[in-house]
């Protein structure tokens, strides 16, 4: 939960996407008040006092969201860390969840002591990315990537990337429900398989790959609109 941001906040928001992101992308935000969450983050800092050098830094993170969606091959040659990272594909829930209900919804509530608030609910889910043929070329989003070791290259999971979703944001007004074709930007990471997607030969499991929040710059699940 968090405040609304204060007034200019998300014009100014608004106008750095718009002129920054191709149409694709700004038309993934099908309701500006669902970009409220971002403001006061590392991708927009629309809450802090406009400077040239604030708009600038905005300006150079927002590209990052331009950059063509990667193979599932080429994000499971990346270092836990490596990003910020752009995968496309349809999201389903965990083994053993409800898949009928919402798997991330954004609402906008009130509070007493905070007047109007920002609800925002996300729960861990699975990413099918889409096969290389689908997505055109695809590309590393930033230079100079690092090779992954061996090990983890081999480690795959058949194309399901686990996003997690802690400290993450939803830019839609609609809720993310299983079987909405999705665009996740985040950092690649590696964990322990408890789902049994992943599991090593002997048995146990193994290492899944997983997209997440960065330091700075937190997770961002955004429909895709064709």
């Amino acid at each position: 939960m968090s405040k609304i941001p204060p007034p200019g906040a998300l014009s100014r928001a608004r106008e750095l996407v718009l002129g920054v992101a191709p149409l694709p992308l700004a038309n993934s935000f099908d309701d500006w008040a669902s970009m409220a969450g971002l403001c006061d983050t590392g991708w927009l800092l629309a809450s802090r006092r406009p400077s040239v050098a604030m708009t600038r830094i905005a300006q150079r993170r927002l590209r990052a969201l331009t950059a063509r969606p990667i193979s599932y091959e080429l994000f499971a040659a990346q270092r836990p860390g490596d990003g910020p990272l752009h995968l496309r594909g349809t999201c389903a829930a965990l083994p053993g969840r409800d898949a009928a209900r919402a798997l991330w919804r954004l609402e906008v509530g009130e509070q007493a002591d905070l007047g109007r608030v920002l609800i925002e609910e996300g729960n861990d889910f699975l990413l099918s990315v889409d096969p290389i043929g689908t997505l055109g070329e695809s590309r590393s989003p930033r230079e100079g990537l690092a090779q992954a070791e061996p090990a983890l290259a081999n480690a795959h999971g058949g194309g399901e990337v686990y996003v997690l979703s802690k400290g993450g944001h939803l830019v839609s007004g609609a809720p993310l429900c299983a079987g909405d074709t999705v665009s996740v930007f985040g950092f690649a990471d590696a964990i322990p398989d408890a789902i049994g997607l992943a599991a090593s030969p002997s048995g146990r499991g193994g290492l899944l790959r997983a997209i997440r929040s960065g330091s700075e710059l937190p997770l961002l699940v955004t429909k895709v609109v064709r």
